[in-house]
């Protein structure tokens, strides 16, 4: 099946913009799930930021990309991961977890996001056709307020074509349905055939291991310092009673 996300490079010479949001935290758990011992999450798996966006823009004429966005929670707020999306030309927008460590503001600020691009971009105003580009599985619905799925059924009804990219393991089954319900309009897309690619694991920090031979001498110089530190005390003790004994 062809991508329904066009970049105006194909025959039919159709102008077409394309706009990527990315919620990284989505993006890096489900990196995560099911790669561990007995299919636990592994914490170690990071992302390859420059392979991924080199994936998610295959094919597309750079020109053609108008926006291109990535949330996250913080801390940390120098983390490496926003770093390496600013060398790809993403627009980092971070924000702060809420009181239970939920991502409220992340969600929230995505989705106003996505809704702010839907209205300024009017495929028939604009000419041109308009194109979303999602990387993210989450179909919470976010305490009733907006959600991904409802945000991307609202680019659908607007005229725009929609591609998600997710990991398998964290797609929600919402995003499912509504390509179904939209077949020529949405394409699901996951970056689990390009795992090799786009992941990696982080060595794990070792404390220094002493060497032998420091070892020995410490087990040789303990038993002198302490020898040398009773004969010192019995000096002093010696040095005390034969004073007192000469006065008496």
């Amino acid at each position: 099946m062809s991508s329904p996300v066009r970049d105006g490079s194909n025959t039919s010479r159709v102008p077409s913009d394309i706009h990527i949001v990315v919620d990284n935290s989505n993006l890096f758990i489900g990196a995560q799930l099911g790669q561990g011992i007995d299919g636990q999450q592994d914490a170690a798996i990071r992302i390859n930021v420059a392979n991924l966006a080199n994936i998610i823009e295959k094919d597309k004429k750079k020109l053609n990309i108008k926006t291109r966005i990535v949330g996250g929670s913080i801390p940390p707020r120098k983390a490496r991961a926003w770093t390496e999306w600013e060398k790809c030309n993403y627009k980092c927008l971070l924000g702060d977890r809420s009181m239970n460590n939920k991502e409220v503001f992340l969600d929230d600020m995505l989705h106003a996001q996505i809704q702010k691009l839907i209205l300024k971009n009017n495929p028939k105003e604009k000419h041109a056709e308009q194109n979303l580009i999602l990387i993210s599985g989450d179909g919470n619905g976010n305490d009733n307020r907006t959600s991904f799925p409802e945000v991307v059924l609202s680019a659908l009804e607007h005229g725009w074509m929609v591609e998600v990219w997710s990991w398998q393991a964290s797609l929600s089954t919402k995003f499912k349905d509504l390509q179904e319900k939209y077949p020529s309009k949405m394409e699901i897309k996951y970056f689990d055939t390009h795992r090799s690619k786009v992941t990696f694991k982080e060595k794990q920090k070792q404390q220094p291991q002493q060497q032998p031979q420091q070892q020995q001498q410490q087990q040789h110089t303990n038993p002198i310092q302490s020898w040398i530190l009773l004969g010192f005390g019995l000096s002093v003790f010696l040095a005390i009673f034969l004073y007192y004994f000469k006065k008496s």
